[in-house]
Parts: structure tokens; sequence; C-alpha cells
């Protein structure tokens, strides 16, 4: 007997309950349901979705507080908030906002490494069926407190065993009262040398000379030297490529848009600009769509390499690498990309 009063009093409970559910927009035969009834449902509204910073000092951080209000009458529900790169958020205040009420969403704006005129996107979604996701606007124009001159140190193609040096300039963009000072700085590579001086002009700043070192190895290399400063710390790329005796041209094998069915052909050049003769011992394909050969134009200087891409390679993208091997002690392995597209494509 008490087992059926408990269960008829849980029953009347919950009879109860489902119009004040419903009055909140939330249709109670469906566990978990939010779906809003005929004429009751949530609108959104953002007061100012546009909010221009006007100008910051690189390294600042730009906040600001979105306000969206609920003007529907059903409950209004934040489902998440994305942002673009470069800005963090915090949890908005309420996730499940009541008619007329209203939420806040704090927006952080990292403006490190950051320059120029920025626009960054913040969107919320909602469960309001005419506006799901509604986009708010930080934007404005950051002004940077140090530049380097040139802003990158790109050595180009330097032949193995020789020593090149770049320079660069340090300068401060602010100025003011506090005295710039730069320093330390640092890189990863052993076969970069970089080395801080006084600048020439008496400015404000620092003269750094980048060289790099003949212990660089043959290929493409790429560092970054970190200047601490008592502004913002500053970052700048050094790159560029060591070539050996051993050159091929082209550095890589295009064989386009190829109709299917047939052969193609290209051919590279392999030279050998040391002092002594080199051998080509062997050269081989990463995959049997294509195949490759050597013949020598000039014994131990110059080779003609014959790339063909097989027909009957099915259709689509190809991509892979030729190996040659050689007989010279520092460059025993040379590889060299190949790409292809098969077939016709209809769009």
């Amino acid at each position: 007997m008490q087992i059926r009063q408990i269960l008829l009093a849980v029953m009347i409970g919950l009879l109860m309950a489902a119009p004040a559910r419903a009055q909140e927009g939330i249709n109670p035969n469906i566990p978990g349901g939010n779906s809003a009834l005929p004429g009751r449902e949530p609108k959104v509204q953002v007061d100012n979705a546009l909010y221009d910073f006007g100008s910051a000092l690189e390294g600042k951080q730009v906040t600001h507080t979105f306000k969206i209000k609920n003007t529907g009458q059903g409950y209004l529900d934040i489902r998440g908030v994305k942002t673009s790169c470069g800005c963090t958020t915090g949890t908005p205040t309420k996730t499940h906002i009541a008619p007329g009420d209203e939420s806040d969403i704090a927006v952080m704006f990292d403006t490190h490494f950051q320059k120029g005129h920025q626009v960054r996107t913040i969107t919320a979604s909602t469960n309001d069926p005419n506006n799901p996701q509604v986009p708010m606007t930080m934007q404005g124009t950051v002004k940077q407190q140090v530049a380097a001159t040139p802003s990158e140190v790109a050595f180009g193609n330097v032949r193995k065993g020789t020593e090149a040096t770049k320079e660069l300039v340090v300068d401060d963009l602010v100025g003011g009262s506090n005295a710039f000072v730069v320093g330390p700085v640092s890189n990863s590579s052993s076969s970069i040398k970089v080395i801080q001086e006084k600048r020439t002009d008496g400015k404000p700043g620092a003269l750094l000379k980048v060289t790099l070192l003949n212990t660089m190895p043959v290929g493409p290399f790429d560092d970054s030297i970190k200047i601490v400063t008592n502004r913002v710390p500053l970052q700048v790329d050094v790159f560029g490529t060591v070539s050996g005796d051993l050159n091929v041209e082209p550095a890589q094998v295009s064989f386009g848009i190829v109709p299917r069915g047939q052969d193609v052909v290209r051919i590279i050049k392999l030279s050998n600009e040391g002092s002594r003769d080199v051998k080509v011992l062997d050269v081989s394909s990463s995959t049997p769509a294509v195949v490759a050969s050597a013949e020598p134009v000039k014994a131990g200087k110059e080779y003609k390499l014959t790339v063909t891409l097989r027909r009957g390679t099915p259709d689509g993208q190809l991509h892979g690498n030729l190996t040659i091997k050689t007989d010279h002690p520092e460059q025993a392995t040379l590889s060299v990309p190949f790409y292809a597209i098969v077939g016709q494509f209809k769009s």
C-alpha cells in the first residue's frame, strides 16, 4: 500500500512539473529536449557586435566584454563559443538565459608577434532558430614596438665549405624615456653564429652579424634568431641552401596533367662541379609507375637522367621521389621529388 502511494505521488509531481518546463521552452516529452513551443522562441541580440579597439602596442593584451541578451520569450542557450586565431574567451557568465536577461562573454586578444590592421571573429552558437550562429568582431591596429631590418635573413644558395655573413639592425619604434635594451640573442643551429654589436649610427638598438659557417651540411637549412628586449621579444627567421659538388636541374620533376594511356618523359641533368670525377651507381623510384635511367654526357662530370611516367598509371594524384646513388663521399644519395595528375577530371 505504501509503494502505491509513493508511485502515485511521483506521477502527480511529474504532471505538475510539465507545464513549468513548457514555460521554459523545453519539450517535456523528449529527455533533455530544448525545443521551444510555438510563439515562445528565444531571440538573441548582441549589444555592439563590433568592437574597434583603435590601436594597441604589440605585446599588450586587448580585452573586451560582449553582452548577449535574450529578447525572445523562450530560454536562450549558449551552446559554445569559437574564436579565430589569436583570441581567448572566458566562459559565458550564463549559458541558459531567461527572457529579458543577458550574459557576458569576455574576450582577450594577444597581440604578441602581430602587426598592422587585425580582425578577430568570435562566434557564439545558440538555440535561436533564426540566428544559431552569432558573430562578434574585435578589430584594430597593432603597432610594433621593435623591428628588425631586414625582417628575415635569406642566404640564398651557398657553396659547401664557404662562409657567408649577413647583417640586420634591431630598431626601437617606441622611443620615450626608457632606454632600449637588446639581448640576450640566441639561435638553435651550431652552424649559424650570431654576434651582437652596437649600431654604427649611434641610435638605440643593436647590430647583429649572422654568419653561416662552413660546417653547414649540404641541403636546405632554416633557423630562428630569438632576440630578447626590454620592450617585446623578436624572432627573425634564417634560411637558405648549401649546394655541394653535385647539383640536379630541375630540383623536382613535374609531369603536369597527364592523359591516360601514354608514356610521359622528362629529362633532368646531374652536374658535378667538384674536382674529382663522380659515377652514378643507381637510380630508383619510390613507385613502379615512374622509372628512371642515367647515361653519361661527359664521364664523371655530367649525366642525363631520363624519367618516365608509365602508361596505365591509375587516375589520380601521384607523388614520389627518385633516389640517385653516387660514389661521392659527401653526396652518396640525392633525392628528387616528382608529381603528376593522371587522367581527366570533371568539376
